[in-house]
C-alpha cells in the first residue's frame, strides 16, 4: 500500500515525520495517518510528499517487484488533478529500479498541468517533451515556448514550469524524465 511505501522511503532517507511535514506543509499527524494507511492523500499532497522524498508520484505508486517490462494500454497507471481536464498516464514500467519515467499528458483547450509553475526533480534531472498532437505552451521561469505537433524540447525540471494548451483542440505530450520525477 502507498503508506507502506512512503514510510519505507522516508526511513531510508533518515527523515522524520516532522522534517517531511516541514518540507510539504502537511502535518506530521496527517503524514502518520497516511503511512498507516488510515488517510488517503490528495494528488496535490502526493506531489508534495514525493518531492520531499526526492522521488515521483508514480514511484510512490510503483510495484515493489520488477514485473513485466511491458505496459499494456489498458493497464497503465493514471492520475488526474481534481477538477481539472488534464490526464496523466505512466507509459513506462513502474519498477522502483527504473531510471527513467515516461508520462503521457492530455490537455483539453485552455487547460494547464498546474495552476502555477512547479519544480520537481533534482538540479541534475532532465525532462524531454515531445508534442504528439495539438499545441502546447511550456512556461519555464519567465520564458514561454510555443510547441506544435512534432516539436520537442529538453530542459531541467528543477526549474518551475508548466504545460498549457493554448489551442482550440486537445493536445497530447510525452514527457521523459531522468531520474523519475513526475
Amino acid at each position: 500500500m502507498i503508506g507502506d511505501t512512503i514510510r519505507r522511503m522516508r526511513k531510508a532517507r533518515k527523515l522524520t515525520l516532522q522534517k517531511v511535514g516541514a518540507a510539504t506543509g502537511l502535518s506530521p499527524g496527517f503524514l502518520s495517518q497516511v503511512e498507516q494507511n488510515q488517510a488517503t492523500p490528495s494528488l496535490s499532497s502526493l506531489r508534495k510528499i514525493a518531492r520531499a522524498l526526492e522521488t515521483s508520484v508514480f514511484c510512490l505508486l510503483a510495484s515493489e517487484s520488477e514485473g513485466s517490462f511491458i505496459v499494456r494500454r489498458g493497464q497503465r497507471k493514471s492520475c488526474r488533478w481534481p477538477n481539472r481536464n488534464v490526464a496523466f498516464e505512466l507509459l513506462s514500467p513502474d519498477h522502483h529500479s527504473a531510471s527513467i519515467e515516461v508520462v503521457m499528458a492530455r490537455l483539453l483547450p485552455g487547460e494547464a498541468t498546474s495552476h502555477e509553475p512547479l519544480a520537481h526533480g533534482s538540479a541534475e534531472a532532465q525532462e524531454f517533451c515531445y508534442v504528439l498532437s495539438g499545441e502546447v505552451d511550456l512556461s519555464i521561469g519567465d520564458e514561454t515556448y510555443r510547441l506544435a505537433q512534432g516539436d520537442s524540447i529538453l530542459f531541467r525540471p528543477g526549474l518551475p514550469h508548466r504545460y498549457s494548451n493554448p489551442g482550440e483542440l486537445p493536445s497530447e505530450i510525452i514527457a521523459v524524465m531522468h531520474p523519475p520525477a513526475f
